[in-house]
């Protein structure tokens, strides 16, 4: 079956071909076109699938109605569902304000890899470009710059670093921390805090911690995200140290090592160890714990950046500083974390 043409939809409507583009354009209002015949044109459309040509659209408009998320490697676990939330998100959201996602990952240190996007970037004509920033990527600002489109930078953690973004959307992990600490019963009073991390440090989520158990805190990181490294680790620190009260984990993806070994030592949950975690992003798996985390609001995250792109390019202004929103993270309350 062909593909139906201007042309077409406009002898099924009985317009002429130019009052076809100013309806599905969006002016027929605007020129003051009867509402009976936009809604004819509009039907006819429907009826004949008619689908624009988008490359002449664009050059009619001269613009484009193509978003590039830009984002680089992240580890397979515990950031699988992260990647899926964000990509989702900004996929539904930059479809829903009448625009198109087009998703671009550095998938390895290859330098063929980066070149290969790179060209993608320069050969394809783009409306804007969210760029994610909280791993470190290959991808120079000169680079997107010298593209003369917005660019808006979006971090999953605490950051100040717009990357020469016209504007910054970021996450302040230790907003939910701090919200369970101020109600944590063993804060103030003798005890220890660990906080286990992961192979990657560059979060900020265990200063709270730091804050309120000063010299009685440790950081340890672990070699990778499982469980069964944090079961190793946390059943030498609870042996080792009776005092500990409180271990907290980068990513809830450790948390049931946690558990396990605080069972396998008779430490009772949480009246003898608080356990805290990070993330929220299996809430199914973390209720079944117990689990007292801190919500990661990614998604919040990608719902300011894409609005931000689209405030850029449809209303672009010049700014000497980038703007900047802070999305908080919040406590999820259950049952490992003792509270008065």
């Amino acid at each position: 079956m062909e593909r139906a043409t201007r042309a077409d939809v406009a002898r099924a409507a009985g317009v002429a071909p130019s009052t076809v583009s100013l309806v599905l354009n969006g002016r027929g209002p605007e020129v003051k076109i009867a509402p009976a015949t936009i809604q004819r044109v509009q039907d006819a459309a429907r009826d004949l699938n008619y689908i624009p040509n988008a490359a002449a659209r664009s050059l009619r408009r001269g613009s484009s109605r193509l978003i590039a998320l830009l984002m680089a490697e992240l580890p397979d676990n515990p950031f699988v569902p992260v990647v899926h939330t964000v990509l989702t998100t900004a996929m539904i959201e930059i479809q829903k304000r009448g625009y198109l996602l087009l998703p671009l990952f550095q998938s390895s240190n290859d330098p063929s890899d980066a070149q290969t996007i790179r060209s993608v970037l320069g050969d394809t004509q783009l409306a804007g470009v969210i760029r994610e920033t909280t791993s470190a990527e290959s991808f120079t600002s000169t680079l997107l710059a010298n593209l003369g489109i917005p660019i808006v930078a979006m971090s999953m953690i605490n950051t100040e670093d717009t990357q020469g973004a016209s504007a910054l959307v970021s996450i302040d992990e230790c907003a939910g921390v701090k919200e369970i600490l101020s109600e944590h019963l063993n804060v103030g009073k003798r005890g220890h805090a660990v906080f286990l991390a992961g192979p990657n440090t560059n979060h900020s989520r265990q200063l709270p911690l730091e804050a309120a158990f000063g010299t009685g805190f440790t950081l340890l990181s672990l070699p990778d995200w499982d469980a069964s490294s944090a079961y190793q680790a946390a059943l030498r620190l609870l042996s080792d140290n009776p005092d500990i009260t409180l271990i907290a984990v980068a990513d809830d993806s450790q948390a049931p090592g946690v558990f396990q070994a605080a069972t396998d030592l008779d430490r009772r949950v949480p009246q003898d160890l608080s356990i805290l975690g990070f993330g929220n992003q299996e809430p199914a798996s973390s209720q079944a714990l117990g689990l007292t985390t801190v919500e990661w609001p990614l998604r919040e995250m990608t719902q300011g950046a894409v609005e931000a792109m689209i405030s850029a390019i449809e209303k672009p202004r010049k700014a000497k500083k980038a703007q900047r929103l802070t999305v908080p993270t919040r406590a999820v309350w259950r049952s490992s974390v003792a509270r008065p």
